[in-house]
């Protein structure tokens, strides 16, 4: 978290991964406010239970469908 002008603020990853194919996380999109994180949480779960395959790790289902559809539920109130 970041404090800007006495607010937390949280930058959200994807992707990251330190198993043998490591890889570093990719950036949602801007900080959130601390308020809105949980709901974000939410949002992600809710992405990866409607794309994912029977069985299929939430990094596999990401590597899938990629960072867009995540990225859209939690900030289609920004558009």
């Amino acid at each position: 978290g970041v404090d800007k002008k006495g607010e937390e603020f949280y930058q959200l990853t994807l992707g990251g991964s330190a198993a043998e194919d490591a890889e570093v996380g990719k950036i949602l999109g801007p900080a959130l406010p601390a308020g809105r994180v949980a709901g974000a949480i939410d949002e992600l779960v809710d992405v990866y239970l409607r794309e994912r395959n029977d069985g299929e790790r939430f990094l596999d289902t990401y590597r899938r469908v990629g960072l867009t559809p995540f990225k859209e539920a939690v900030y289609a109130d920004a558009h």
